[in-house]
């Protein structure tokens, strides 16, 4: 019966100490270098879209869309956030601002509107609107002055963020940011 213990114990203890493998002659394999993957692009920030009709059908009219938030502080002294949409469409361009919240109802200028606009090298461009977007609010950046084509080509030309000011005659001022990027593959589109 001792036999039969002590061969088990005895192999495994000859299997615990067994000397160390030999060295490989073979060549340690080089660590490999991680496989570079193609960065994706960003999505474009001005989306293109199609107008619809009163019952919801979609039309073949094209529109680019941007969304953004900045602030406002007007002559009575409130301040804020306030959101804006910018369209553009073959025709005109348009800036919708909602003070607070954008379920507020859209701002109403009236009389003229300065919008400067300075992109990340420098440059500037002025416009001016007497005119809202349409009949609920917005400005309107029109052709009929040739403010409409300064500004694509301003847009077109730039890179990157360009800051904007806008300043009505009851001294409101709103400052928000807009993206130059993506901006002429989505005129091309409409």
């Amino acid at each position: 019966m001792i036999k039969k213990i002590l061969i088990p114990i005895l192999l495994l203890a000859v299997s615990c100490h067994s000397p160390e493998p030999s060295a490989s002659t073979a060549k340690p394999k080089a660590p490999s270098k991680p496989k570079s993957v193609a960065p994706k692009p960003a999505a474009n920030p001005w989306v293109v879209k199609n107008y619809t009709k009163a019952g919801g059908e979609s039309t073949e009219r094209k529109y680019a869309r941007f969304d953004t938030e900045g602030t406002f502080s007007a002559q009575d002294g409130s301040n804020g956030k306030v959101y804006v949409t910018f369209m553009l469409n073959k025709e005109n361009a348009g800036i919708l601002l909602y003070k607070s919240s954008k379920s507020n109802p859209l701002e109403k200028s009236t009389g003229t509107v300065i919008i400067k606009m300075k992109n990340t090298k420098g440059e500037e461009i002025e416009l001016t609107s007497s005119r809202g977007w349409n009949k609920t609010g917005g400005i309107l950046i029109e052709q009929n002055n040739n403010d409409y084509s300064r500004f694509r080509i301003f847009m077109l030309q730039s890179e990157g963020t360009v800051n904007v000011e806008i300043r009505d005659e009851s001294a409101a001022v709103y400052n928000f940011n807009i993206i130059a990027t993506g901006f002429g593959d989505s005129l091309g589109q409409i």
